[in-house]
């Protein structure tokens, strides 16, 4: 099972929303993660490299160990700090994966994760999965993705490189090609913010592996979600069944994960 929903504790102002489909892919890679307890919400996608014996051990190990250490976590420890803290543990603990022969399997898994304190929330973000903040008719991604475009993006904006330059890099079809994902030999990038997003009632948070994006535009998604949004987990199903259905040469593993918030007196 790739999907995994540890609701200990009710926690009123979210609603959850939870879908995964393998797509055309021999194996399935992705693993989602949701759990709450006195600590909070914890939102968990990740999407694994590898293949069946690595990529899918890599995903269900990173999040299953950030789901343990929420659940224990002290909460004196700032959100942000226990992210990062947990990002390098747990980096570490997939980079030691090791195969039936003993030998490093060399898998990796990308992560994105929301921690929801009341209307408060946190996020970290490893790789190139999204993280989508859907408020009123706006949708907006609010992290960026760990590939060689990102280099190429900061290499043309500090003149390191022509605009001629990065197109040609472009047509090569490296630009996705990943350089931040737990599971590296050094975790040097990863982006958490600081300070917490004030969530507004009936905002919606939506965590997706790159399957999703990479078959939907942003306002497709969008539409989707806003047609579906009085039950989160038929928004997040419709959002896997359209990406199949749109596939082009094959589906990669797609998974989606939707929260909603709802304000309380």
């Amino acid at each position: 099972m790739n999907v995994v929903k540890d609701l200990k504790k009710d926690i009123p102002q979210w609603t959850i929303g939870v879908a995964s489909i393998i797509g055309t892919r021999e194996y399935q890679q992705d693993y989602v993660y949701c759990c709450s307890c006195d600590n909070g919400l914890l939102g968990v996608v990740c999407d694994g490299m590898g293949g069946l014996d690595g990529g899918e051990l890599a995903s269900s190990t990173a999040a299953e160990a950030l789901g343990e250490a929420f659940a224990g976590r002290d909460i004196r420890l700032p959100v942000p700090e226990f992210l990062k803290e947990q990002a390098v543990r747990i980096n570490d603990q997939v980079l030691a994966l090791t195969g039936k022969n003993g030998k490093p399997l060399r898998a990796g898994t990308t992560m994105v994760a929301v921690v929801a304190d009341g209307g408060k929330l946190y996020w970290l973000s490893i790789g190139d999965s999204r993280i989508y903040i859907i408020r009123g008719e706006e949708m907006s991604q609010v992290n960026r993705e760990h590939n060689y475009r990102l280099t190429l993006q900061e290499s043309l904006r500090s003149g390191l490189i022509t605009q001629e330059q990065y197109e040609a890099e472009e047509k090569r079809g490296r630009a996705d090609a990943l350089i931040s994902y737990l599971g590296i030999s050094r975790l040097n990038l990863m982006d958490i913010n600081r300070a917490p997003l004030e969530m507004m009632d009936g905002d919606m948070v939506l965590l997706c592996s790159d399957g999703l994006f990479k078959s939907l535009n942003d306002s497709q998604i969008k539409a989707l979600v806003k047609d579906n949004d009085i039950d989160m987990d038929i928004a997040a199903d419709r959002l896997c069944q359209m990406a199949l259905s749109k596939r082009r040469g094959g589906q990669d593993n797609t998974s989606v994960l939707l929260l909603q918030y709802h304000k309380t007196e």
